[in-house]
């Protein structure tokens, strides 16, 4: 009997295991890879390889039918029988309007879209190796900017920007989406578990998300779990980065040479004597303090998962891990991700949806905030003579030329900034269908965050050296909370079709925070463990409160698919505001004019245009920003009150004025736009044109000296965005064995200040420690304009008159007098360049042969200036940098030589503002290229595998520029106005965008 039974089992497993094999390809012959082949009425799935071959499985089914789907092509069910083979041919459909797409609170067709969306999907993310979710944005949809602000690992350090800067302090960062819950964290988010992402541009569309929508809405859905059997997915990289230019310095012969000649043009003797300096011509390298500080780190990127789908369920669940070491000494990032995306269909009525997502993220190091202190400045601005350590082995603190700061190595190597966080969310959708044409909605997020940061700066950094040392933590957690309820009636009448959409929502938040510092510790050995060991501890604390509450009434009408108006009123109430609500409406309208008779046989397979208008909001408005506040002070900010002569005692004095009729800032914009489609939709054209004001722009005013002289906020003024935005893409070459899919996108904007509300030509922040008044608001002028005298280069002999009526001889700095007073003073300060790009581009391509595709993306912007302080120092006479570094100093200007480099001169002025620092900051970059190989499902099969792939990829490769310092895309500045509109284009010593070189697979059982 156990002899039978083992018989038939093996006969049964037999025939279970006997696969029906096939091809599927268009219409024209080529494979269709991707594809999907399901056996009808089960969970037995698998999709098509590189060259659209299959192979399935069709258990004890012995006359199964196929259905096979793919994007773009109708679907066909196939009879076949088992162990037979099936040849598939698909026919392409007309699919760009087709597509559906997220649009806040629901979906809908693109056909049936009158707003400007943009989507990315999971298989464009996947082209590339990106750490950040924001990098798959990035020259891939027009009207958007996307820049990599920092070379540094992990944190934030993509700049995002939808249609242009809408803020002077206010926030420009877009409003993140993430599964219905408003404001989520997308540094948490894996970029493997996205399913797609959805960019609302014009307010027609972001209009439903009323006073947090003014810098444009980024809707992203994670993926689920797809019909057939689990799915067990498998994805890693590793990455060499590396600096991707280094400046050129003089080496320590140069070096010494030019001292001499500073010192001889000073009147003063010389630094280095003969017999030194025939010693260096020898060796004449000396320190490379870049390469020194430099390093070439191997990243390392992991991702598993598990999904699939029944009937009733759905479910993925994934786990990813990052460690991204960094490109100086001592710099680390790591993270962990987790979620879980369960969906249950209770019955026919009621829909359940269920996801958990955790970031566990750990940092050391990684918050440089680009500052003339930064080791990776110092690198550029201390001189090759010095050596890092003496004979001894001991740290040279300080060196007697070029820069006066700490050693860099020492510094990088022996502070410690760490930080470690945990942030976990969870989201409950309930969908009750309680008519065929009625369904209601909660979607419910609950999150917490919590946040442990250690700090030391101890012996042998610059606060060591100077007798600040201090060790300090910082904690600090929240939570935040979101109800949406909103109900949906949908129905079709004649050609008809009627959406309506009512929401409730309300939101709520609290954040706390504690932060211990001890100074001058009796002992280090410790680290930041044991702050009682210090001379003087100080203790801070922070509390924060806040909640929304909303209204908001949609109306979706379209006839015979021609002919589309929306509708939407939004109603925002804040606990910040002393004017509670506002209202945010919007309308649009399109026409699918392919969809008209006249238009049956022309060329278009798709033709729409559309229009609308509406005004949405920038709640960037702190808690409590309208209610008088006091202040602490004491002896950690060396203000203490001696109450008794002698012992300082804690004193809390009110705080500046507040303003209490602050609201938020309204932007009204208006669209129009067109969407085409060619040859059965296999070329598409979309084109949008906008005009965007802002007004009750937010600015931090700041009040009379009387009155505190702090800075406070309040509405002034008003801005302008206008542009155009172009994207062209499809596949124009598909044969047999190749294919060529493209996308070009090319976005311009023009920004303009139109009022400030009586004030006009402000001189605003500066980049560095020491500078001040570098950019400038000037109605009539856009943001980002740099502020300074204008460098016309050097005075030459044949100027020496003109020279000596400013105090000035030939060979030194030539500026421009420009109200002709025959003076250089304040009065001659003007714009110098301005930070914003005229336009930006992308260029996206995939050409597949065979199992093979190649991948390759340029992306770009043009028009935009730099203001470079990295440059500025490497030349001296600035700051605290006594002598030039950079080798263009072995040609400055001479009376046989007379070029536009200043020479040493007591009489020479050299001016931090000023355009001398001012470059062309367009460039071109290879953004990504790629080769990735598909194994043929005949071997993957062998393997139980349904597919694998591997790839090799370089990242920013080259990059066309005129810009002569490290990276033309980075920018950051120090303190509260980092990334507002204007600091755009200003740079000091930031880590640049590595150059990276990876290799990878992607495997699936």
């Amino acid at each position: 009997m156990y002899a039978l039974w083992l018989v038939c089992g093996l006969s049964i497993a037999q025939a279970q295991q006997t696969p029906i094999r096939g091809r599927v390809t268009d219409e024209n012959g080529a494979p269709l890879p991707g594809a999907t082949i399901t056996i009808k009425n089960t969970r037995i799935s698998v999709t098509a390889d590189a060259q659209g071959a299959f192979s399935i499985d069709p258990g004890n089914h012995a006359q199964p039918i196929l259905v096979i789907t793919s994007v773009g092509y109708g679907s066909i069910e196939v009879a076949a029988t088992p162990g037979g083979t099936v040849p598939v041919v698909l026919q392409s459909v007309t699919k760009s309007l087709n597509d559906v797409v997220v649009v806040g609170y629901g979906s809908q067709r693109k056909r049936d879209v009158t707003g400007a969306i943009s989507s990315v999907k999971s298989e464009d993310i996947a082209k590339r190796p990106i750490t950040q979710a924001q990098g798959a944005l990035q020259g891939t949809t027009p009207g958007v900017v996307v820049t990599q602000t920092s070379g540094q690992p992990g944190g934030n350090p993509f700049s995002v920007r939808i249609r242009g800067y809408n803020s002077i302090t206010g926030g420009n960062d877009p409003l993140y989406v993430i599964d219905g819950f408003i404001g989520g964290n997308i540094e948490s988010l894996s970029p493997e578990d996205i399913d797609d992402i959805e960019i609302l541009k014009d307010a027609s569309a972001t209009a439903i998300y009323g006073s947090r929508a003014s810098n444009g809405v980024v809707l992203i859905t994670t993926k689920k779990g797809r019909p057939g059997k689990a799915r067990v997915t498998f994805s890693t990289w590793f990455q060499n980065n590396q600096v991707p230019k280094e400046l050129k310095l003089m080496n320590a012969y140069q070096f010494a040479k030019t001292v001499n000649l500073q010192d001889s043009m000073n009147g003063s003797g010389a630094s280095f004597n003969q017999t030194y300096l025939d010693s260096l011509q020898l060796h004449p390298a000396g320190t490379d303090w870049q390469r020194s500080l430099q390093r070439k780190p191997w990243v390392q990127n992991y991702q598993v998962g598990v999904s699939g789908a029944t009937d009733q369920v759905n479910y993925l669940f994934s786990l990813s891990y990052l460690d991204q070491p960094g490109l100086i000494l001592n710099q680390w990032y790591k993270r962990t991700t987790f979620r879980s995306n369960v969906g249950v269909k209770v019955n026919k009525k009621l829909d359940l949806q269920f996801n958990v997502y955790g970031e566990i993220p750990q940092s050391h190091n990684n918050s440089y905030p680009g500052d003339l202190l930064d080791p990776f400045a110092q690198a550029f601005q201390w001189d090759p003579i010095s050596p890092i350590k003496d004979a001894g082995g001991n740290w040279i603190p300080s060196a007697p030329y070029a820069s006066i700061q700490y050693n860099p190595i020492a510094q990088a190597t022996n502070q410690a900034v760490d930080g470690n966080s945990v942030s976990v969310a969870a989201t409950g959708i309930l969908t009750w269908h309680i008519l065929k044409s009625l369904t209601f909605t909660s979607n419910n997020t609950y999150s917490l965050g919590y946040n442990y940061n250690q700090s030391v700066f101890g012996p042998n950094t610059g606060n060591g050296f100077i007798g600040t040392d201090y060790a300090q933590v910082y904690s600090a957690r929240g939570r935040s909370y979101q109800n949406s309820n909103f109900l949906t009636w949908h129905q079709v009448f004649g050609g008809h079709s009627l959406t309506v959409t009512a929401l409730y929502e309300q939101a709520n938040g609290l954040s706390m925070s504690t932060t211990s510092k001890s100074t001058n510790l009796s002992t280090y050995a410790l680290g930041y463990y044991n702050l009682g060991l210090g001379a003087t501890q100080t203790t801070s604390s922070t509390y924060s409160a806040d909640a929304l509450q909303s209204y908001m009434g949609r109306i979706n009408y379209a006839f015979k698919d021609r002919y589309m108006l929306d509708a939407t009123l939004r109603d925002d109430g804040s606990s910040h505001l002393v004017k509670k609500y506002s209202l945010f409406p919007s309308f649009g309208a399109a026409w699918n004019i392919s969809r008209e008779a006249f238009m049956q046989g022309s060329v278009f397979s798709d033709l729409k245009i559309r229009g609308g208008y509406g005004v949405t909001g920038n709640q960037a408005v702190p808690a409590y920003a309208t209610i008088p506040q006091i202040n602490v002070g004491g002896i950690e900010n060396a203000s203490a009150y001696f109450y008794d002569g002698t012992t300082p005692t804690r004193y809390t004095p009110l705080g500046g004025p507040v303003s209490t009729n602050l609201q938020w800032e309204d932007d009204a914009q208006a669209d129009a736009g067109l969407d085409a489609g060619f040859l059965h939709g296999r070329l598409n054209f979309t084109a949008d044109a906008y005009h965007k004001k802002i007004t009750h722009l937010l600015y931090q005013l700041q009040a009379p000296y009387y009155n505190s002289g702090q800075t406070y906020a309040v509405n002034l003024g008003s801005m302008m965005n206008e542009g155009l935005e172009f994207g062209l893409g499809g596949t124009p070459v598909k044969t047999r064995d190749f294919s060529w899919n493209g996308f070009f996108t090319i976005s311009f904007n023009r920004n303009k200040l139109l009022n400030l509300g009586g004030l006009d030509n402000v001189a605003v922040n500066g980049i560095g420690s020491p500078e001040t008044g570098l950019s400038l608001l000037k109605v009539g002028n856009p943001m980002g304009e740099f502020y300074g005298y204008k460098f016309l280069g050097t005075w030459k002999t044949t100027e020496a008159q003109q020279a000596a009526a400013y105090g000035n001889k030939p060979g030194d700095s030539h500026y421009q007098d420009v109200n002709n007073d025959g003076k250089i003073d304040a009065n001659d300060l003007v714009p110098i360049g301005n930070g914003l790009p005229k336009y930006s581009f992308g260029f996206s391509n995939t050409l597949t042969y065979k199992d093979f595709d190649l991948y390759f993306m340029l992306q770009g912007t043009h028009g935009n200036q730099i203001y470079s302080e990295t440059i500025a120092y490497t030349w001296g006479g600035v700051g605290d940098q006594r002598n030039p570094t950079t080798v263009d100093a072995l040609n400055m200007w001479t009376s046989t030589n007379q070029t536009n480099n200043p020479t040493f001169s007591k009489t020479s002025s050299n001016y931090i503002n000023s355009s001398r620092w001012v470059y062309d900051g367009s460039y071109i970059k290879l953004r990504n290229i790629s080769l990735t190989y598909h194994i043929p499902q005949s071997v993957t099969g062998r393997w139980k595998m349904s597919s694998l792939e591997v790839y090799v990829s370089g990242q920013n490769l080259f990059c066309i520029t005129k810009f002569p310092g490290y990276d033309p895309e980075v920018q950051n500045v120090t303190g509260p106005s980092t990334g507002t509109a204007f600091t755009a284009g200003l740079e000091n010593g930031i880590i640049p965008v590595p150059k990276s070189y990876t290799f990878g697979l992607r495997a699936a059982f």
